[in-house]
């Protein structure tokens, strides 16, 4: 039997999270302090972006039991001579679980996602990638950007995924 995609509910809350746990330990970003107080607020984040609608996800499921997600946010934004709204899309916590990966898990949730967008009214979809997923955003048509980033706080680590990504 092949996954079979859901929306997501506030039931939902601590797969999401776990997914989330589970993606920046894969990406060996963050101490195991940092991913426990990270995990703690996002859960609160998270439950109240889904309870207000200003989130909203989607999950795969094999056999009942889900192995990959992804959340929709809509996030305003500064105005913009690029489009009207000043609301973009942030698709963030894509997620699978290391024995579904490389079935089309991602970009299935991801057309999920984005066909959400669509719907919504949604113009521009932002995400940011890990290394290792570029390529698949790019073959669905996201293209890199100029973002930079300046790590201010001191001791902290940059992580390798913000590095060589030109």
């Amino acid at each position: 039997m092949s996954p079979t995609l859901r929306p997501s509910t506030l039931a939902d809350l601590d797969i999401h999270v776990a997914h989330r746990v589970a993606m920046f330990r894969d990406m060996e970003m963050g101490s195991e302090e940092g991913l426990r107080r990270m995990a703690e607020a996002f859960r609160h984040q998270l439950r109240s972006g889904l309870v207000t609608g200003q989130c909203r996800g989607f999950l795969m499921e094999d056999e009942g039991r889900p192995v990959a997600g992804v959340l929709l946010q809509m996030k305003e934004t500064l105005p913009s001579p690029v489009t009207q709204l000043s609301v973009r899309g942030y698709l963030f916590n894509i997620y699978t679980e290391p024995s579904h990966r490389r079935r089309g898990l991602a970009a299935s949730l991801t057309d999920a996602a984005l066909d959400l967008a669509r719907e919504i009214g949604l113009e521009i979809v932002e995400l940011h990638a890990s290394l290792e997923a570029e390529g698949l955003y790019q073959r669905m048509g996201f293209v890199p950007t100029s973002e930079m980033r300046l790590v201010m706080g001191a001791g902290i680590k940059t992580p390798k995924q913000w590095k060589h990504r030109r």
